[in-house]
């Protein structure tokens, strides 16, 4: 969510949301909003926070508490109650000791006991808080007790409960720090301080539920040098090994822990889990990297001002060096200790186009979602740690594996990705989770878009059992190409268990369907051609295989898709395609089956793009976790690079002006003519989406002929480096040029 140039998270957001419209439970006043602003973005001044608070409650349609008129704390008295007198007898003689909440008009009261008795004197902290007296029945009041919202960095603290930067984040409402305990200077009672800190420990849960609604696990303090911290010892409160760093007051100071419940470590070290469509508002309106990058849900305000950064600059220079993506030395560190940066994740710059490819999904009546692996050579970095052995067994050379869900359209139309696994193969004895991983995260896909019909597609590697029964579990549409090697079998209506693609062979024909296979090099090469398939369509019940003899048999249907004759010299096509639908078998199921997995090859267009253009197989750092990040940023460019290729392919009329900006039509025009290309007439806008690829892939020497008028990814990534390098001298000379028409400047 961006405000201006600032970039705001969806946590601050639903936050603020939450306390502008129940500002009479949380009691916070604009200057403690500003505050709790600043705490949870990690801004430096309160005075920028506040200029925020305006702009962010007219964004979210709310209203700010009313300004508080602050009165002379000479009109706040004491309560009576207050002993006039020494007291110093035993605990006993004290009466029934309890601790009772401050109420509204008792609060100015408490804060001038605080300021007058108190060492450290009294200052409203952000956040909430929690006052409490400490009463005798005997003598009245004795003291109080305060908590409030713990901070979210302490480093004695972090190390105790061991929890993550996401894990802090998300439950740093759960701890509560005991600011402020008094007993007044006329109260000498041995053993009163450590009852009335049991008193409010068994209460405080309770109170801060009911009031904000989160119940606390953990209690912290901290004891200045010159106390010992008897009390809390005493009342089963423990010392931290470390004291705190004193970096804001200058005092080093030991930090006490209570824990609340038994399991508090295990409760606040739970990482809250990744979920499809958790952004719902549409807030990233703008260019293609914003809507891209804009949605990051990392905590840390500065990691995700940081990723956007680095997003652009991956978008404005693709596949370039990573010291060229950043010339300046300051990006350059920044961006290198992002990449290094070990609480930063892969799926932590992925999370924001996932959001994007789910809106995007969102809008389409059936969704293809396709999954495959590819392989990353990284052999000659030596030095890396982390890599994978792509060739399995712990041999092979050496690089990353991601595994990838793409989303597209039945007509071919990349919605983006999913997700994507890289860390698959630290299981090596069960490669085939990375399928089942997948397939959770496309049914999590499913429920996000209700409307939306979402099939999952997979190739041979695919066929497995426990992917099958797992579809079935979760009750989700799965197309997957039988395995021959497998040996599936089917039951017939005898009861006998027969080669399934011997049952096929006896099933009736369906007719035919021409397809068009596309053109392939490499070692297996073949020219463009149609074929001619005959479709056979039934249900059958699958067998479950000798490793799972106690399963139940699995219903499914099956299409067979046979190349009868192909041309010589040509292999035939025979496709046995298994998909769990609940639809009737027959030829328009058949069909419909069959142009699904047709664009299974969709994701390998990606791979393509991936590899050809982004030169991540050129990168050089240090582990493998740090190329995994760098493959994110790539990755998401090259679904840009993608989108480009199909739409001048496959929607060639399409006018430019829908995809792609105004200005970036206009400076690819200006620049073509003053490189003598051949540019089409009429104003810019009027460029269609063939025209505008070829004049792009123009600059790095295309040249458009009958046998190939589109170009090659590898031509249009170098085209569209050289544009943006145009685009940015474009800018930079606007900029200049505005900076001398000033009349001020200067």
């Amino acid at each position: 969510m961006f405000i201006g140039t600032f970039q705001l998270s969806s946590d601050t957001a639903c936050w603020f949301r939450q306390v502008c419209q129940n500002t009479e439970v949380s009691g916070l006043s604009r200057t403690a909003l500003a505050e709790a602003l600043c705490h949870r973005e990690q801004l430096s001044s309160r005075a920028a926070a506040q200029k925020l608070l305006p702009k962010l409650a007219a964004l979210l349609e709310v209203s700010l508490p009313a300004a508080q008129v602050v009165m002379p704390e000479a009109h706040a008295s004491l309560p009576t109650g207050f002993p006039d007198q020494t007291i110093k007898c035993s605990l006993s003689e004290l009466g029934t000791l309890s601790v009772a909440r401050v109420t509204k008009t008792e609060r100015l009261a408490w804060e001038k006991m605080m300021a007058s008795h108190h060492p450290e004197g009294w200052r409203r902290s952000p956040g909430g808080r929690i006052l409490y007296w400490l009463r005798s029945s005997r003598y009245g009041i004795l003291g109080g007790l305060s908590f409030v919202s713990a901070g979210l960095q302490l480093l004695p603290r972090d190390e105790v409960i061991g929890w993550s930067v996401k894990a802090r984040h998300a439950h740093i409402g759960r701890v509560l720090c005991n600011n402020r305990f008094l007993l007044l200077p006329s109260v000498r009672v041995h053993g009163l301080a450590s009852r009335a800190l049991q008193l409010a420990t068994s209460c405080i849960a309770d109170d801060w539920a009911y009031y904000y609604q989160q119940r606390p696990v953990l209690l912290q303090t901290f004891v200045a040098p010159g106390y010992t911290g008897t009390s809390y010892r005493s009342a089963g409160w423990s010392c931290c090994p470390r004291c705190s760093s004193g970096r804001r007051s200058g005092i080093r100071r030991q930090v006490w822990l209570q824990p609340l419940v038994d399991n508090w470590q295990a409760q606040l070290c739970v990482e809250p889990a990744r979920v499809l469509g958790q952004t719902s508002e549409p807030w990233c309106e703008g260019e293609w990297a914003t809507r891209e990058y804009a949605r990051c849900a990392y905590p840390d305000g500065r990691i995700r001002r940081r990723i956007m950064a680095m997003g652009q600059a991956w978008l404005a220079a693709p596949g370039v060096a990573l010291p060229a993506l950043f010339p300046r030395a300051a990006d350059q560190q920044a961006a290198y200790r992002l990449l290094s940066n070990e609480a930063i994740k892969m799926d932590d710059i992925m999370f924001s186009h996932y959001e994007a490819t789910v809106e995007r999904c969102r809008s389409q009546s059936v969704v293809l979602a396709v999954q495959d692996t590819t392989t990353l050579n990284y052999d000659t970095l030596v030095a890396t740690v982390g890599l994978d052995h792509l060739g399995g067994g712990g041999k092979g050379t050496r690089g990353l594996l991601p595994h990838c869900g793409v989303a597209v359209t039945p007509a071919g139309r990349p919605l983006g990705l999913y997700d994507m696994d890289v860390s698959f193969r630290q299981d090596p004895s069960n490669d085939s989770r990375r399928w089942v991983r997948m397939l959770d995260r496309s049914a999590e896909l499913a429920e996000v878009c209700p409307a939306s019909r979402v099939v999952t597609i997979c190739d041979r590697e695919g066929d497995f059992w426990e992917l099958l029964t797992h579809a079935r579990t979760l009750d989700t549409e799965l197309l997957v190409r039988a395995n021959k090697g497998v040996k599936r079998r089917v039951k017939t209506a005898d009861g006998e268990a027969i080669d399934l693609w011997q049952y096929m062979a006896r099933q009736p024909s369906l007719g035919t369907r021409r397809i068009a296979v596309p053109r392939r090099g490499g070692p297996q090469r073949r020219a463009a051609r149609t074929a001619t398939l005959t479709l056979r369509c039934c249900e059958v019940t699958l067998v479950p295989p000798h490793t799972a003899k106690d399963e139940k048999p699995l219903r499914a249907i099956v299409v067979e898709a046979r190349e009868e004759s192909p041309p010589p010299k040509h292999k035939a096509l025979h496709w046995m395609l298994q998909t769990t639908t609940r639809q009737q078998p027959g030829r328009a199921l058949a069909i419909e089956t069959l142009q699904f997995y047709e664009r299974r090859w969709s994701i390998e267009r990606f791979f393509h793009a991936l590899k050809v253009g982004t030169r991540l197989q050129d990168r050089r750092l240090d582990a493998a976790e740090d190329l995994a990040k760098c493959l994110a940023f790539d990755a998401i460019t090259a679904m840009r690079v993608w989108e480009l290729s199909r739409l001048a392919s496959e929607h060639p009329k399409d006018w430019a002006r829908q995809h792609e900006s105004p200005m970036m039509l206009t400076v690819l025009c200006s620049v073509s003519r003053w490189r003598h290309l051949k540019v089409p007439r009429g104003p810019p806008e009027d460029m269609t989406m063939a025209e505008f690829v070829v004049l792009i892939a123009g600059l790095a020497g295309f040249h458009p002929s009958r046998r190939q008028p589109l170009p090659g990814t590898q031509k249009l990534w170098e085209g569209l480096l050289f544009l943006n390098n145009y685009m940015m001298g474009y800018q930079a000379a606007l900029t200049d040029l505005g900076r001398h028409e000033d009349p001020g400047h200067g």
